[in-house]
């Protein structure tokens, strides 16, 4: 399998802004990905006090020598009550509703398609934590934040924190940081919220004076964290002198089947692809897996196992060959969650096509969230105090997402992920197996099984593409 990776989404500043000037508006910029999220605060009209930053070590997860702001000690540290199942389940019902929310936006554009809701959700809830007013209201709406601010960061944070885990067969690493010009002043209850909530250091570089340069710190920053799988994650126009702050979300998964394909069972077959029949590699096995059908939706569904059963992959195999256009457009979380918590353990025949989904372009998710209803936020009625004081004017600009998803006989290797799966006890075989062959275009989605989240999620229209 090739090596591992994150999914990045950006948010650059918006090149059709007039340039700042004194007494214009800064320009919040977020940078979002799976492997990143980014927020991206542009000029002010007035410049502010030096915030004092500190040579440190480099960080135990980066070979890179950092600058981060000192976070003052004086202060109380904060106290996060940990957080409840019912915080935990809503988080992951959070990411759940707005992965079909946004899902169907995104469906209209033609081919493969991958995205991690999850970075996404991690991203605004960083941005939501400094939000404020109408600003914040409108991402809570649009994103399915419940309950108040604290409830929704104990959710995140208690995430982050099950999010993490190393061992041979299961990688799953989530990693933010906080880009800011070393001459801006932040907030500091927002810099020690976003270290302590979302483990996000705030490091100090020159976007006024070398924005060329902290623009290279930050693509190494994430070239390391996705194994040099994402290159020149922000291009030369997404960073310039007039940013403040950038924002980076890495959300990095790799793990191997509990039970692997056989190599040598894998051979020639015919995908019927949307753009017309192609010869695709299909991997074979057959074994006890959670199957079900709706036969009212036109679909069927099978869950394949992570090694351990925490994380599953959910592949939903419209009945019609041409029928994924009609399930993505009645697509729901609640519908999701039916056909998966109605799936039971049969035997069955499975052909997977192998495949990799790896967009050259990012998704550009500006318009969506604002047809979504993220208004505010991007217009001069932005309230972002919570990062910055209200003379600095934050506005929201650009937001584009990026990601990657990679599936074989081994296993699968994305941006994002959670999977759940479980195997049958060792029953002995009774019958011919369900057939289930993967041969026309299908919805997939990796997820963590513990709290249903949906970690990643795409379409393959051609394996072959």
């Amino acid at each position: 399998m090739s090596q591992p990776h994150r999914s990045p989404s950006v948010i650059p500043v918006d090149l059709l802004r007039p340039e700042c000037k004194p007494g214009r508006r800064t320009v919040l910029q977020a940078l979002l990905a799976g492997v990143g999220a980014g927020l991206g605060l542009g000029c002010s009209g007035a410049e502010r006090e030096h915030a004092p930053p500190r040579t440190t070590s480099p960080d135990a997860d980066s070979p890179t020598p950092t600058r981060t702001y000192d976070v003052d000690e004086s202060q109380t540290p904060m106290k996060l009550e940990p957080a409840t199942e019912t915080q935990v389940q809503s988080t992951a019902g959070s990411i759940n509703a707005f992965s079909t929310d946004i899902y169907g936006r995104l469906a209209s554009t033609p081919g493969n398609l991958v995205m991690s809701p999850a970075s996404m959700a991690i991203a605004f809830a960083m941005v939501h934590a400094g939000a404020r007013g109408d600003t914040a209201r409108e991402i809570a709406k649009v994103f399915r934040f419940e309950g108040e601010p604290a409830d929704v960061q104990r959710g995140f944070a208690e995430a982050l924190a099950r999010w993490d885990s190393s061992a041979e067969d299961l990688e799953l690493h989530v990693a933010n940081r906080l880009f800011g010009e070393q001459t801006t002043k932040f907030e500091r209850d927002y810099v020690q919220l976003t270290d302590e909530v979302f483990r996000a250091k705030l490091e100090a570089v020159d976007f006024k004076r070398a924005h060329e340069a902290a623009r290279g710190r930050i693509n190494a920053w994430v070239a390391e964290r996705t194994r040099d799988r994402i290159q020149d994650l922000l291009p030369a126009y997404a960073v310039r002198a007039d940013s403040r702050l950038v924002l980076v979300n890495a959300l990095y998964f790799k793990a191997t089947w509990m039970e692997a394909f056989t190599e040598a069972a894998t051979k020639a077959g015919t995908f019927k692809a949307t753009g017309g029949a192609k010869s695709a590699k299909f991997m074979h096995r057959t074994d006890h897996f959670l199957f079900g059908k709706s036969a009212a939706d036109g679909v069927r569904v099978l869950e394949l196992p992570y090694h351990h059963g925490e994380y599953g992959f959910t592949i939903v195999l419209p009945d019609a060959v041409d029928g994924l256009g009609a399930v993505e457009r009645a697509l729901t979380a609640d519908k999701l969650g039916r056909w998966i918590s109605a799936a039971s353990h049969e035997r069955v025949a499975l052909a997977l096509p192998r495949f990799v989904v790896k967009p050259a372009e990012s998704i550009r998710l500006t318009p969506i969230l604002q047809e979504m209803g993220v208004a505010a936020a991007f217009g001069p009625a932005a309230d972002f105090t919570g990062i910055a004081p209200a003379n600095e004017q934050l506005v929201l600009s650009e937001a584009l997402h990026k990601a990657f998803i990679a599936v074989d006989e081994k296993g699968t290797e994305a941006a994002a992920a959670t999977a759940v799966g479980m195997r049958a006890g060792a029953a002995m075989p009774t019958g011919e197996p369900i057939p289930f062959e993967v041969d026309h275009p299908f919805l997939f989605l990796v997820r963590d099984t513990k709290t249903g989240a949906i970690l990643f999620m795409g379409r393959v229209q051609d394996p072959t593409a």
